[in-house]
């Protein structure tokens, strides 16, 4: 392995790290609503290294959420569509990749991208998967809208937060050393 690939493969490690800790501390209300601190280093390293290792990361992310048993599948493709394709989507955020110092705005677009695509993919599984528990005398449409719509804008809003503190602490962090 060449050295230009050692550094990102460590902190692609270090990332994956920091969000399997942070899945200890994601508040999930009834089963229905969450907000997932996960995706906040899994973001930081897309737009630090881009879309691939951003991909990676997540990708990464999700087997070892699964080999650990942090997940609730109610069958393979589910768990396939949830755990390793929406983890890996925040890859997208790496669009946002800059060689020079980001603005903060690049990096609210960067987080709004990552976290839309990833809760669509959690959309989607919960029209096909999770129907069944809507409640009762919702559509099954509506039901998912609503649940994965208020998970995901308090997801965004939460890493938003965090991120903006890390943006003015360290707003180096944002961008990779070679």
């Amino acid at each position: 392995m060449s050295n230009s690939k050692v550094l990102p493969l460590a902190e692609t490690a270090i990332f994956v790290a920091l969000a399997l800790i942070l899945s200890l501390f994601s508040i999930n209300y009834a089963q229905t609503f969450y907000m997932e601190l996960t995706v906040i280093p899994l973001l930081l390293l897309a737009i630090r290294r881009g879309v691939v290792w951003g991909v990676v990361a997540g990708l990464v992310y999700g087997l070892l959420a699964i080999v650990l048993g942090q997940v609730t599948m109610l069958s393979l493709p589910q768990g396939i569509l949830e755990y390793i394709v929406a983890p890996a989507s925040l890859g997208i955020a790496g669009l946002f990749n800059t060689k020079k110092q980001a603005k903060f705005s690049t990096i609210v677009f960067a987080v709004l991208l990552g976290v839309f695509v990833k809760y669509f993919f959690h959309f989607v599984a919960g029209i096909i998967f999770w129907g069944q528990f809507a409640w009762k005398g919702w559509s099954v449409w509506l039901y998912v809208l609503i649940t994965q719509g208020i998970s995901a804008i308090v997801t965004a809003l939460a890493a938003l937060v965090i991120l903006g503190i890390i943006y003015k602490a360290a707003p180096g962090l944002f961008i990779a050393k070679k």
